[in-house]
């Protein structure tokens, strides 16, 4: 096990640069999932079925939201053809499969405590090797403009390491900046999401700071001292040539309010169960997305694609999370709130340092 954990480890530290792309990007894993997988799978047969037991015993929520995603997928079957409920069947088990792990990971956890500082050590592994990624691609790879023609955006002298995305680069900088104890490690990551320039998670993570403060309350004084701090670096730092790194664009702002405007349109077209989990690409005819053309709010995809009851059952499940690890809550927090601004909460990356996090000490 830990042999795989760190082959995890490094090849989730690669990001996009592991990622396999197949039928036009239409379908896609990363190489770390592979091992991911493995470790399932040895879980499985060491401990069978008991931790969904476990979980069905004590823990409905998540059964409740996956129940509703897979009939979301069936009521709306004849509508798409094989391949389209092919991708969108393979979407929901990739979904399924992080959960799924996520119980079998718990268990063994819950029963194997020493695990935890395999765990941590990980953990430290992935920072460090993110750190010189992200420096490296900063300073030697400033902006993507050479693979736009594969639908990345530019990105012009702003930090995103090997994720290739600003958005979920910043929330992996602010994850790791509440998840480490380390003073320097936190300095540098704070500076890495500051170079993001991603206002939505930027803000977020200034609104996860003041529950941090007010729950190890801690002197409100600091707290306001500490933002107008980040506001003077946000303002003071250099800002490449470029529409992106300028704090106040508004490009962004109008294209996710006609995104949101889109994804009503279609949540009053089919309000309880959706178009089906996840065949958004073909509803909106964008096929040839990174993101699976997602919209930019998990909460608005999870509405689109399964219904009201879908968002409702996800309500239910981050609900679960914050009443079962509350020193863990700043983690919910910010993914949470920059979910709001774009579909972060789904990513796949997110998801797996979100779980791994959750047993780190």
């Amino acid at each position: 096990m830990e042999i795989l954990f760190f082959l995890i480890t490094i090849f989730f530290s690669l990001g996009q640069l592991a990622r396999i792309t197949l039928f036009e990007r239409q379908i896609n894993f990363y190489i770390y999932e592979i091992f991911l997988l493995i470790v399932l799978l040895t879980l499985i047969f060491k401990f069978k079925l008991e931790p969904i037991k476990y979980f069905w015993k004590n823990f409905k929520e998540f059964f409740l939201f996956f129940l509703i995603l897979i009939l979301s997928l069936i009521f709306n079957f004849n509508q798409f053809v094989y391949f389209q409920n092919l991708v969108g069947l393979l979407y929901f088990l990739r979904l399924f499969f992080y959960f799924v792990y996520f119980f079998y990971l718990y268990y063994f956890v819950r029963n194997h405590q020493y695990f935890k500082k395999n765990i941590q050590v990980s953990l430290n592994i992935f920072i460090i090797l993110t750190i010189i990624s992200t420096i490296t691609q900063f300073f030697l790879y400033p902006d993507l403009r050479n693979l736009m023609y594969l639908g990345w955006d530019p990105h012009l002298g702003r930090t995103f390491g090997v994720f290739f995305d600003t958005s979920i680069a910043a929330v992996i900088y602010g994850l790791i900046f509440f998840i480490s104890n380390n003073f320097f490690i936190k300095i540098i990551y704070l500076f890495f999401l500051i170079f993001s320039f991603s206002r939505g998670v930027i803000l977020s993570f200034i609104f996860t700071l003041l529950y941090v403060f007010l729950k190890n309350k801690q002197s409100v004084f600091r707290l306001i001292i500490f933002i107008i701090f980040l506001i003077i670096v946000l303002i003071l730092v250099p800002k490449p040539f470029g529409e992106g790194s300028k704090l106040t664009r508004t490009y962004t702002i109008i294209s996710r309010i006609n995104d949101y405007k889109e994804g009503w349109n279609l949540f009053l077209k089919k309000p309880i169960f959706g178009w089906g989990y996840n065949r958004l690409r073909y509803v909106r005819n964008i096929e040839n997305s990174h993101a699976a053309s997602n919209f930019s709010s998990s909460y608005l995809t999870i509405l689109v694609s399964s219904g009201f009851l879908g968002l409702l059952s996800f309500l239910f499940l981050l609900n679960f999370f914050w009443k079962k690890f509350k020193n863990k809550r700043e983690l919910l927090i910010l993914i949470g709130l920059t979910s709001f601004f774009d579909n972060i909460f789904l990513h796949p990356f997110i998801l797996f340092l979100f779980f791994t996090s959750l047993f780190d000490n």
